[in-house]
């Protein structure tokens, strides 16, 4: 069941990166960072009212110069129905405002590419330039690039509350010690004890443990982190510690905070710790408990060293907690 419910989230924030990858990728950067621009395109790939000028020039050409295989070989990729066409157009155009001279450069055009008139002899009317389009307004242009945005942070901010459902730890846990026989709980079933430690110097303190049933299967996870170091010093000078509890079946994260002396005194720090969890004074001896709908960790302090350095009782130099994990029966189980 581990297994299943890893691959299921890893599933889901590798379908999410890449989604968002894609429209960052296509629709920002392709769309509004760096557009496409068509360079180095043919006369024929061009729109018509480009194409009917590039054409006409090639006759003008052809009439001042009279290099009959230079204005074959500019018109050499047309197609050719598409070019008779084009030049018929042309024609009926300066024939009809009176143009004569030009009509008559673009006829002799046609038979030195020894084309024929348009399909049925028939002329066609004269075909109007294409007006060029009107410049997007600031609405229109940016409206996409916010749609887009607004898309990225639904999506990063819906991945972010799903993984956080499990909270992520910051390495594995250490190998915790062969089970114990726990003290009964009324309405809870004893799972396992697991021992969480810190040292002075562990900076990257963030230990973690998986609760499992008698069965095998996965229900959370609890652990313990650095929750706060002093404001002075250096950053391993730790002053207060987290217990959490995470149940894969509740969207909350229980979390409590075990404050050194000089902390827990101390108002702006209590101040500061009080947003993370309730605050506990560390003391040996001292039992917390954490409790979701299905789970209770029962966090019992086993040993408190401080520091020697200034403040006084200000920071730990080796911390131990006891995590007593148990579950709640369910209904198929009583």
């Amino acid at each position: 069941m581990w297994t299943r419910w890893i691959d299921r989230k890893t599933g889901f924030v590798l379908a999410a990166g890449l989604l968002i990858g894609i429209l960052i990728g296509w629709l920002v950067i392709g769309w509004w960072l760096w557009p496409v621009h068509w360079i180095d395109a043919d006369p024929w790939d061009m729109r018509p009212v480009y194409q009917e000028a590039y054409v006409a020039m090639t006759a003008d050409s052809l009439a001042n110069n009279g290099d009959a295989e230079l204005a074959q070989q500019r018109l050499r990729g047309w197609d050719r129905e598409e070019l008779s066409q084009i030049l018929g157009d042309l024609v009926e155009d300066r024939l009809s405002r009176q143009l004569n001279l030009e009509a008559q450069h673009l006829d002799d055009l046609r038979m030195v590419l020894g084309l024929s008139l348009p399909s049925g002899g028939e002329t066609t009317p004269a075909v109007e330039p294409t007006p060029e389009p009107a410049q997007p307004s600031f609405v229109s242009r940016w409206l996409p690039v916010c749609l887009i945005v607004i898309v990225v942070l639904l999506l990063a901010i819906a991945a972010i509350g799903f993984l956080s459902r499990r909270r992520p730890r910051g390495r594995p846990s250490i190998p915790v010690p062969p089970p114990v026989d726990l003290e009964p709980v009324e309405g809870f079933v004893p799972l396992r004890r697991y021992v969480a430690t810190y040292r002075l110097g562990d900076a990257a303190y963030d230990e973690s443990f998986s609760i499992e049933d008698p069965n095998g299967d996965f229900l959370g996870e609890c652990g313990m982190a650095i929750g706060e170091t002093l404001q002075e010093g250096t950053s391993d000078r730790v002053t207060a510690l987290e217990i959490w509890l995470f149940d894969k079946d509740d969207i909350r994260t229980v979390t409590k905070v075990l404050m050194s002396e000089w902390a827990f005194n101390d108002d702006q720090m209590r101040s500061i710790l009080v947003a993370k969890g309730e605050p506990v004074l560390a003391v040996p001896g001292q039992e917390v408990a954490l409790e979701t709908d299905r789970l209770r960790v029962t966090a019992t302090i086993r040993e408190v060293a401080y520091g020697s350095e200034p403040p006084a009782l200000s920071y730990f130099e080796r911390f131990v907690v006891d995590l007593d994990t148990l579950m709640k029966p369910s209904e198929a189980d009583e």
